[in-house]
């Protein structure tokens, strides 16, 4: 669907003319260089090359690999338990069914116990959340839990850094993915009964909107409960009322979406949490631990480098 929607057309755009630009410095330095038998126009043909390759790999191929991480966390159960975790699905001009029938095979050839999804499930304002019925394929023992994500509900990012709101579209998302038996927990919680202990999944809509409430999404999980708290929005963690919460799982940040060797995320990351807080596993204060995902899906642009889409396998082992 490459410059055929009216949502993305200026973002493919301007990969056209990066790609043609590059292309153009490429084919014409080599020409150049020819003849006049100058070495500098050669290289910088190479330049020209190089850039053409790397915008084509990063907005066509890049974002068509699925990879999977495997994390081990401590947990005080005698149970071990594993979680998987897909956010930022995106369906849209981007990415559609076929993709997602992609991600849940992968998923359900790892035999989850859980399976989480933290928001944003479609991109634009055309996205038709019918796209998301892979979804009901998924395999997951214990269930299928979900939160919405700030595109979910029609808060967005412009690419200058500034907040702006279109149509909320939650009640619908939510309901189309009851439907496809993925609970979605609007700041709410359920305990999951094991054969040694309980856990607990807690909920909130996103952070952007306002109306996510943590004390009612952790109110009545029973004491000494291993609890998880999804949050499409890491900056959760600012919350003291998240310090309740033995496990943080959120998406929002996509890795960067754009990384470097060394350098990490290019843009701004959408969080207050910094650069640092990017992709992974990150150990909190008082035994907590905080998980992001860079998510499957893109928003902006439809490019992805060096920030593979995720499939997250949390391995949840019994403390020794």
């Amino acid at each position: 669907m490459f410059l055929l929607n009216s949502d993305i057309f200026i973002w493919d755009l301007a990969i056209l003319l990066i790609m043609t630009i590059s292309l153009s410095i490429g084919i014409g330095s080599i020409v150049i260089m020819r003849r006049k038998r100058n070495t500098f126009f050669g290289l910088f043909g190479l330049f020209g090359f190089f850039g053409f390759l790397i915008i084509t790999y990063a907005s066509f191929i890049e974002p068509q690999i699925i990879m999977v991480t495997k994390v081990a966390v401590s947990h005080p159960l005698a149970q071990p338990l594993t979680i998987a975790v897909i956010s930022d699905t995106h369906v849209g001009p981007y990415k559609g069914e076929a993709f997602l029938q992609r991600v849940v095979k992968r998923i359900n050839n790892l035999l989850p116990d859980i399976v989480v999804m933290p928001g944003d499930f479609v991109f634009t304002r055309s996205a038709d959340p019918k796209e998301l019925a892979p979804l009901a394929d998924i395999n997951a023992p214990l269930g299928v839990f979900a939160v919405l994500g700030n595109h979910d509900v029609g808060q967005y990012l412009s690419p200058s850094g500034t907040r702006y709101s279109g149509k909320d579209r939650g009640d619908n998302i939510a309901k189309t993915l009851e439907s496809f038996s993925v609970q979605v927990l609007r700041n709410e919680h359920t305990v999951l009964e094991l054969i040694n202990g309980t856990v607990a999944i807690a909920g909130i809509d996103d952070l952007w909107t306002g109306h996510h409430d943590l004390p009612t999404s952790m109110s009545g999980i029973p004491a000494n409960t291993y609890t998880i708290l999804l949050s499409h929005n890491p900056s959760v963690i600012d919350s003291p009322e998240s310090t309740t919460a033995h496990l943080v799982v959120s998406g929002h940040t996509h890795g960067g979406q754009l990384r470097l060797p060394g350098i990490g995320p290019i843009p701004k990351l959408p969080t207050s949490l910094g650069q640092s807080f990017d992709q992974g596993i990150f150990p909190l204060e008082d035994d907590r631990t905080l998980a992001i995902t860079r998510g499957v899906g893109e928003s902006g642009a439809r490019s992805r480098l060096l920030a593979w889409p995720e499939i997250l396998l949390i391995e949840l082992r019994p403390t020794p």
